[in-house]
Formats: structure tokens, C-alpha cells, sequence
């Protein structure tokens, strides 16, 4: 029994090169957290014949959420597999429904990095715990904020954290819809027993004491971000979205952003607004 993190690199444009980490446990069967984007699943098959497996045995997915690069070969994996997908409710709509993802959350190369919808066999919330073979229990965990239905797993035995998109490295663009949801997530999974390691899908895998560390600055990082928006909106008369942006991004000193944290930081705006 064990776990292998496969990395997939992507282009998100040429000039924006992406990566994801998806990881594998190998058991009796085999077990997914994410698949990666469309195509991942060739690389998922290669990994599993170089041990003797095969991608016919994936029993489980495991989603933490609904974007492209998490969801992308999960229909092709379920095809091969016939595996049982697992996934929040909340992100129900976007992944049985790639056109309504498109149209509320339009990236470039949508359709290049996911092509089909993907059926959900069973829902999760907060709290549940999944039994996926002799060993291998699993604790969801709501870990809201990077999107508005994310999920963390806890593998109780081993006492590993899949944390999806939930951590934000401080060395990158953090990309959330609610600030608020991902500082209370930090803040949850700062306090979480039964911690061995996190398994991120974007960063190095990390033990308790160094998981906690990052976390603790992650959540300094996305405070420092939120106070910046505010002292701009109270301290600045203008009210254009994009000029409020541009203020942001040189206060903290940020060259060439992801496009994406535009929508972040609009994020941040609406829930100040809402406050005041």
C-alpha cells in the first residue's frame, strides 16, 4: 500500500504554463484524488503498467473540486474503469456540465484541458467518512474558499491530508472566490488532528510541523491581501474594478498576475463591501 504523486504540466496560454499534482493509492485497488486534465489519464496508465497494475483496477475518484486540471480525464477514467466518483454537491453542476463551467468561468483553452462532463455517483459534505477498502478510510473535510464547494480528504490510517487547491502557496497567486472561506479553511486545517503529511496539489508535500508553518503563512499572505484591498477602498475615491486591481497589484508589489486573481481580488472588494 502506497502513494504515488504523478505531476501533469499544462498551458493555460503559451506565455502561462500550469502544472498539477494528482496522486495514487495503491492498494487492493487503486484510488484516485483528482485526475489531472484531459489526457492525464495516459500517464496515469503508464505509472500503473510500470508496477504491474492497470488502470481497469481504479476503484475510486476522489475529486476535491470542479476545475478544469482536477476533473479532466476523470470521465475517460471512469470510462476505462468504471470506477465510483466522488465529489461535493456544490461542485455538482460544473462537473456534470463543462458548457456551464465554460460560460460562469471562461479560461483560455477550456475545452483543450477539459473536453467531457463527468457523471457524480455519490455526493459528499462535511464530515463524511468513506470506507474505500480494508485500511483505507477516508474523512471529507470542507475546505471552502478556492471554490465554493472544495474538499480535503483525511486518510485516517495513515494520517494524510489531500488538500487539493485549499493551501495557496505564498510564492504564487493565490485564486479563490471567498477570502473570508479560504482564511476559516487555513484556519480549520491549522487546527486538524491526525496530520502526518499534506498533499498538495500545487505545492511540495510537507509534515505536520512544516504543513503548519506553511499554512500559518498562507493565512498571513491572504490577511495581508484583504487589508491591502480595504486601505485602497477606503483611502482611494475610485471605483473602477480595474484601476482598484492595478492598486492592489503594485501595493504588493505583484508583476504579470495570473488573470485569475483578478476575480480574486474582486473577491476580496465584494466582502468588504458587503461589511460596510
Amino acid at each position: 500500500m502506497h502513494i504515488k504523486r504523478i505531476r501533469i504540466d499544462f498551458k493555460v496560454t503559451e506565455e502561462i504554463r500550469r502544472f498539477v499534482y494528482l496522486y495514487v493509492i495503491v492498494s487492493k485497488g487503486i484510488h484516485l484524488i483528482d485526475t489531472g486534465v484531459a489526457g492525464a489519464e495516459t500517464v496515469i496508465e503508464d505509472y500503473l503498467k510500470s508496477i504491474g497494475r492497470n488502470i481497469s483496477e481504479v476503484k475510486s475518484i476522489l475529486l476535491t473540486h470542479s476545475h478544469p486540471d482536477h476533473i479532466g480525464s476523470a470521465f475517460k477514467i471512469k470510462e476505462l474503469s468504471n470506477c465510483t466518483v466522488y465529489a461535493c454537491e456544490m461542485e455538482k453542476s460544473w462537473i456534470e456540465n463543462i458548457d456551464r463551467q465554460f460560460t460562469e468561468r471562461p479560461i483560455p483553452n477550456f475545452y483543450t484541458l477539459l473536453n467531457q462532463s463527468v457523471s457524480i455517483d455519490k455526493m459528499l459534505k462535511n464530515n463524511d467518512i468513506l470506507t474505500l477498502e480494508e485500511g483505507i478510510t477516508v474523512q471529507v473535510i470542507e475546505t471552502k474558499g478556492h471554490s465554493a464547494g472544495s474538499l480535503s480528504f483525511l486518510w485516517k490510517e495513515q494520517g494524510e491530508l489531500f488538500t487539493g487547491d485549499a493551501i495557496p502557496a505564498t510564492n504564487d497567486i493565490p485564486i479563490y472566490v471567498s477570502a473570508r472561506d479560504s482564511i476559516a479553511t487555513l484556519q480549520k486545517l491549522l487546527a486538524l488532528e491526525g496530520v502526518e503529511r499534506y498533499l498538495s496539489a500545487w505545492d511540495d508535500v510537507y509534515d505536520t510541523d512544516r504543513g503548519k508553518s506553511v499554512i500559518k503563512n498562507s493565512i498571513d499572505y491572504l490577511l495581508r491581501i484583504d487589508d491591502t484591498v480595504k486601505n485602497i477602498l477606503t483611502n482611494s475615491g475610485d471605483k473602477d474594478q480595474d484601476k482598484i486591481y492595478g492598486q492592489v497589484c503594485a501595493a504588493l508589489n505583484l508583476q504579470n498576475p495570473l488573470p485569475l486573481f483578478k476575480a480574486s481580488v474582486f473577491a476580496n472588494v465584494r466582502e468588504a463591501q458587503r461589511i460596510n
